[in-house]
């Protein structure tokens, strides 16, 4: 059966996660399992029944709250509650690549009250082999479009499998967006591109990543946005439009950490961001 995971620690990002996660898990059919991971590692050398006790119950009330926020959203949708004990971003990656997606919010609550985000999401993001949305406020009724920001690279298919795929469960169009810059040459003499050929060339290029997304899904509508900027302006850019956007975990480099435009637009996107590694290569 299929799952949909959500990590909370009672923050509100965490509920809005929540929210997103019980919308997604409807769509897709699937159940939704909410999380709540516990680390002791602060407390290794403290021992009381008083500090058992606290985190048991500050534990309780955070599932409680989220239990609650998820029925509220979606009544009926199947659901099961975990505790589960270990380091926050270790556990939510192995929980990642067991899910058809992982939501976290964007910031979490403290450390001493059961905190996983912040920091942590980052880190699961950058890492998982799922797909992990990262949710800042509540879901809006009103869908907007789902954008997929494109690079040159083979590695951003699965990406853009993601999009498609969200944007049929949404009927939602597609927003394919393509940004590019010409190079620079600091210590070289000036080269003066053909501009239009610059720009033909990278529409064939976003063309040819989307051709076989397109037969797939024909009837979904696809709006190509090519520009002549930096991803990252561009992409902060259509977030303020858009449901949800989707990028690849790592860019150019193919490095298995997340590139810096993923890193930059995962702090300043307005709108839900879906972080999607490449398949892993052995």
């Amino acid at each position: 059966m299929k799952v949909v995971t959500v990590g909370v620690d009672g923050s509100p990002n965490s509920l809005a996660a929540v929210e997103w996660a019980a919308d997604d898990a409807a769509r897709r059919g699937a159940w939704l399992r909410v999380v709540h991971v516990v680390d002791r590692s602060p407390y290794r050398f403290v021992h009381s029944l008083e500090l058992e006790s606290q985190i048991a119950k500050v534990s309780g009330q955070i599932m409680t709250e989220a239990e609650r926020t998820a029925r509220h959203r979606r009544p009926g949708l199947g659901m099961r509650l975990e505790h589960i004990e270990g380091r926050p971003a270790e556990v939510l990656r192995r929980l990642a690549a067991e899910s058809s997606g992982l939501v976290l919010g964007s910031r979490g609550m403290s450390r001493t009250a059961g905190g996983i985000l912040g920091s942590v999401s980052t880190q699961v993001a950058g890492h998982a082999t799922g797909p992990v949305v990262i949710v800042r406020d509540r879901p809006a009724e009103r869908v907007g479009e789902v954008v997929i920001g494109l690079d040159d690279s083979a590695d951003c298919q699965r990406p853009i499998s993601y999009a498609f795929e969200q944007a049929a469960l949404h009927h939602a169009e597609i927003r394919a967006l393509h940004a590019w810059s010409l190079p620079g040459h600091s210590y070289a003499p000036e080269v003066d591109y053909d501009i239009n050929a610059v720009r033909a060339r990278q529409r064939a290029v976003a063309a040819g990543l989307l051709d076989r997304h397109r037969r797939r899904y024909p009837a979904l509508p696809v709006v190509d946005d090519l520009r002549s900027a930096h991803p990252v302006e561009a992409l902060v850019d259509a977030s303020l439009r858009a449901g949800l956007l989707v990028v690849g975990s790592h860019g150019r480099s193919g490095s298995m950490v997340m590139g810096s435009v993923s890193r930059r637009v995962l702090r300043h996107a307005h709108c839900p961001i879906a972080v999607v590694r490449p398949c892993t290569r052995h």
